[in-house]
């Protein structure tokens, strides 16, 4: 997984494969006989054409492989400047890089962004999906810490530049004003303070990972932003994704009255292509951003019970051109074999979430009461290791499932409470993601 490596290695590996086929060839015209006949040598000649051929086309393709992952993790994982990324000597071990670490913390940014909208080179792009995904090294556990894009009065370091412009958080003094909401704090960091940022390619970025990081009593350590065009390409590059939808969903409708073009039906083990998975993790427009929320931790939890690295073996050409694409993020090449290794950890790891929702354990995102908040996220970190939140697949795509065939639940007429509709965790906040994310349908009053 480093890309210098792979580099020599696209460049080696023909090499290696002409200088085996010279020496097959030449081999075969020194020591065959004089007097051959002419049908002995066209078969010898078709021999050593074909065993030339078995020879150099894995190669040929390994080095296009490797041409290509290299390419494609270059262009996400550069190493630029970053004022808020950990120092870490990557010159050693995956093991010792992790025992030194303990718990590494990546924002994980969703942005209204795609290839007809370009609000990124407008200056105006919103990362409407926030997410801190809290991982203990060791072991794999994993807490999914969700903020709501209207969050407001973002609190930042005392000791940092944009504490001084914002003493009393990221606001203007209103909680409903949506300048301020936590969704616009990159964008309005990069235009307007992002000398406030210091040396870093990545002033809305930094801007972001230290305020969610103070807001729930977190240091982030990195982030990686993907937009509306990197989701539905990755997941096409898979081969689609395969969830249970609770809910049924409109497709490209909006809050504005836009009429949707269609619905995702409710049913268990639906199989959604990149366009229709999309449209899970966003639609909204008849139900709420904190079901859109929850959904986006599901389709994190499908993906990651099935994307095996047989499918990335298999599918690589199309997910490493999806990748080049679709992700922004500040790790080093020098960390991606540790997140690699840790990436195996995770999916036989515990996973749990917290949602902060309006109303709900004292959450309100116009006055949010950052105290309780840190207090709520420690519990959740605390509770991930709990047998409660096994990380179990909940589909039968996931390859852990069985072919055995269970009977589903039979609609109810009213969204279900988290204790009604999954076994919550030990903590009285958080949720195991894999009770969370089964089939429990519910259907909406019209």
């Amino acid at each position: 997984m480093r890309p210098r490596l792979l580099r020599l290695i696209s460049w080696t590996m023909p090499v290696g494969a002409a200088i085996l086929v010279g020496l097959l060839v030449f081999t075969h015209i020194d020591i065959r006989p004089r007097r051959i006949t002419r049908a002995q040598r066209w078969i010898s000649s078709l021999l050593v054409g074909t065993l030339s051929l078995l020879i150099a086309a894995p190669l040929t393709v390994g080095a296009r492989y490797a041409n290509d992952e290299a390419a494609a993790l270059s262009s996400i994982f550069k190493d630029r400047r970053s004022g808020t990324r950990p120092s870490i000597d990557t010159n050693r071990s995956v093991e010792e890089i992790w025992r030194d670490k303990p718990r590494v913390n990546v924002l994980l940014v969703g942005g209204d962004d795609s290839g007809s909208r370009n609000y990124r080179k407008q200056g105006e792009m919103n990362t409407d999906t926030m997410m801190v995904a809290s991982i203990n090294t060791q072991t794999g556990d994993t807490s999914i810490i969700q903020i709501p894009r209207n969050t407001a009065n973002i609190p930042f370091p005392k000791k940092s530049k944009l504490h001084q412009i914002y003493p009393d958080g990221f606001s203007n003094g209103h909680g409903d004003d949506s300048n301020f909401f936590a969704n616009a704090l990159w964008t309005t960091v990069e235009n307007e303070h992002k000398d406030a940022m210091g040396a870093t390619d990545y002033p809305g970025a930094d801007a972001l990972k230290l305020g969610v990081g103070e807001a729930l009593g977190l240091e982030i350590d990195y982030f990686m932003m993907l937009d509306i065009d990197g989701l539905q390409k990755f997941i096409e590059a898979i081969g689609g994704v395969t969830v249970n939808v609770n809910e049924r969903l409109p497709i490209a409708g909006n809050t504005e009255g836009k009429a949707p073009t269609g619905y995702i039906e409710v049913g268990a083990n639906q199989h959604l292509s990149g366009y229709n998975a999309m449209w899970y993790a966003r639609s909204r427009s008849e139900s709420t951003d904190y079901d859109r929320m929850g959904r986006q931790s599901c389709l994190i939890k499908a993906v990651l019970d099935q994307v095996s690295p047989q499918i990335v073996l298999t599918k690589f050409e199309a997910i490493a051109s999806a990748s080049g694409e679709m992700v922004v993020s500040d790790i080093p090449e020098g960390m991606l074999p540790a997140f690699v290794a840790l990436a195996l950890k995770i999916r036989n790891g515990n996973i749990n979430r917290l949602l902060f929702t309006q109303g709900r354990n004292g959450f309100e995102p116009y006055d949010p009461d950052y105290g309780l908040i840190r207090k709520q996220v420690k519990e959740t970190i605390a509770s991930s290791g709990n047998k409660a939140n096994k990380n179990k697949p909940v589909t039968s795509a996931s390859p852990k499932a069985t072919a055995k065939k269970t009977a589903t639940a039979a609609p109810t007429t009213s969204a279900p409470t988290p204790s009604a509709s999954a076994s919550a965790s030990s903590s009285a906040v958080s949720q195991s993601v894999t009770d969370v994310c089964a089939y429990h349908p519910v259907t909406q009053q019209r």
